[in-house]
């Protein structure tokens, strides 16, 4: 598979703060495409929330275009 400088550090980086191989950031990533993908084919929207007080959700930021 051919990545991209900026892709391959970025994927080093983050195997190497999560104390894991550049391989489980791989399949962790698929996971989530996986389930995006699913998502969005149900109609559904993606979106990065927080937690607040009272276990409120707060939509950070929605992610649009991805596919």
């Amino acid at each position: 598979m051919d990545l991209t400088s900026e892709i391959d550090d970025r994927l080093n980086d983050i195997a190497k703060r999560k104390g894991v191989t550049k391989a489980e950031i791989m399949r962790r990533a698929f996971a989530l495409l996986s389930v995006a993908d699913s998502e969005i084919e149900k109609g559904n929207t993606l979106a990065v929330v927080k937690e607040g007080p009272n276990q409120e959700l707060q939509t950070v930021a929605r992610l649009v275009g991805i596919f």
